[in-house]
């Protein structure tokens, strides 16, 4: 899959290089509404930039290799 880097997307990779994060502290982070963050983290996780592991009731998020090859590639 091909998948457009938008800035939402690049800001999303930079903030999960800090450290792993649930949708929700991204979303507020960010001031994104939910339902646009869960889709942007939907397609990044389908692009193998990003993964998604049950936390309770949550996802913590974290980025993959390629997420983190493409943060240095982009200078993110």
């Amino acid at each position: 899959m091909s998948l457009t880097l938008t800035d939402a997307k690049r800001r999303i990779l930079s903030h999960l290089a800090d450290e792993p994060q649930h949708g929700y502290t991204l979303a507020k982070d960010l001031s994104v509404q939910g339902s646009t963050m869960y889709q942007h983290l939907n397609e990044l996780e389908e692009a193998n930039y990003i993964e998604g592991k049950e936390d309770g009731r949550r996802k913590v998020y974290t980025l993959t290799k390629k997420g983190q090859l493409i943060i240095e590639a982009e200078n993110i």
